[in-house]
């Protein structure tokens, strides 16, 4: 009879085990993924540097696409997350809140090259633009379009369908915070980009 120890543990240590790796996997990839590039990026080395077999990866993801839809869903709710944490304590007015909320999420990604290169740069090639875009509405977009139902409700915002304007926000998002992270002369370049971002945002609200 086989021992539970010869099994490798309790049902318990063995899927404390596999999240262990499957962690240990998505880390290494992360960084491989931020430095050289999806395309660069081998699953043999990205297991070698996690001390895996090819065959331990390929346990926990089908391929390298898999892979990297995972490290990009990792980082989308990360940084979806961070951007909330990071205005959850301000007080003011809603108009104040929405505004102060775009721009720690444009900070943010210009100053971590993983948001950038993952989320932004890598991650429309490498899944195709209709998906990038759909899994990047889950996390942006939808989360716009709730603020600007608030805004609608407070008197803020005309009224109108929420999701495409908030696409179109979206779409100058990701472009400002790519302007930001390769402007020559940060931080003042930044910060310009920061306030025509701001400015073309100004215009939707309801004057009077």
């Amino acid at each position: 009879m086989t021992s539970r120890s010869s099994r490798g543990g309790s049902p318990q240590s063995q899927r404390a085990r596999a999240t262990e790796t499957r962690d240990a996997i998505l880390s290494v990839a992360r960084r491989m993924f931020t430095e050289a590039g999806y395309h660069a990026a081998g699953t043999t080395e990205i297991a070698a540097r996690a001390q895996l077999t090819r065959g331990a990866l390929y346990h926990h993801f089908a391929d390298k696409e898999a892979l990297f839809l995972a490290v990009f869903r990792l980082l989308a709710e990360e940084l979806a997350e961070r951007s909330r944490t990071a205005v959850a304590g301000l007080s003011g007015d809603l108009w104040t809140q929405v505004v102060q909320a775009f721009r720690h999420y444009l900070l943010l990604i210009a100053a971590h090259p993983d948001y950038r290169r993952v989320l932004l740069i890598d991650g429309p090639a490498v899944l195709g633009w209709t998906r990038w875009r759909d899994l990047q509405s889950d996390h942006v977009a939808s989360r716009t379009a709730d603020a600007l139902r608030l805004l609608m409700e407070a008197g803020l915002v005309d009224r109108q369908p929420e999701m495409p304007l908030a696409s179109l926000i979206q779409a100058a998002l990701h472009d400002a915070a790519l302007t930001m992270a390769n402007a020559p002369h940060a931080p003042e370049a930044r910060e310009a980009v920061m306030q025509a971002f701001l400015f073309v945002f100004e215009g939707i609200r309801r004057r009077g």
